[in-house]
């Protein structure tokens, strides 16, 4: 089977079944789950940002499309919303620990926005925070093909202040439509 093909079909049944699960509410739906993971400045833990609007995200700097692809997009959502950006924080987990050091994540999402701190630690580190999300990934190593890709879930999730998963995004989201769901929470989190 082409590794696209396989790819796309794990994507849309991933997308599909999250849909199921959250539901059609406007209300937060689950407790987001904690993580301490390593930034290029030190650790980094979810709880961290209690003061913000987090974005979190699965991915690795070696993707060829759907990781740069979303983070441009999110990167121009958070730039539509100027001062307000200030409130959100990006998390850029990567899936890939072997060749995602803290400090070539640093680098890597340094290039679409400031507010973007990628995120890396051991491998089981990883997967329990993976897991804690139900985001999946795997390694591929394709036949006459040098190295190799992570397959992966590449949802966004966006958390609240309170630590609440409001929405769940596909990496098919386009900007404006992140920045709507972003500017429809911070303005409920801005009047508590």
């Amino acid at each position: 089977m082409d590794i696209s093909l396989l790819y796309k079909k794990l994507t849309l049944v991933i997308t599909v079944a999250l849909f199921l699960l959250s539901g059609c509410s406007s209300e937060p739906q689950a407790d987001a789950k904690d993580f301490t993971l390593q930034s290029v400045n030190g650790p980094v833990s979810l709880h961290d940002f209690s003061d913000k609007t987090v974005l979190l995200f699965f991915g690795y700097t070696h993707c060829p499309d759907i990781c740069p692809a979303t983070m441009n997009n999110v990167a121009t959502a958070l730039r539509s919303l100027k001062d307000h950006a200030d409130n959100v924080k990006v998390l850029f987990i990567t899936v890939d620990p072997e060749r995602d050091s803290a400090e070539h994540l640093a680098k890597y999402v340094a290039f679409f926005h400031p507010n973007i701190t990628g995120l890396t630690g051991s491998a089981d580190e990883i997967k329990r925070a993976a897991g804690a999300y139900d985001a999946e990934f795997f390694k591929q190593v394709s036949e006459g093909r040098e190295g190799y890709e992570m397959i992966h879930t590449s949802m966004l999730f966006l958390i609240n202040s309170k630590g609440k998963i409001l929405d769940v995004m596909s990496h098919h989201t386009e900007p404006d439509d992140i920045a709507i769901a972003l500017r429809k929470w911070l303005n409920s989190d801005l009047k508590k």
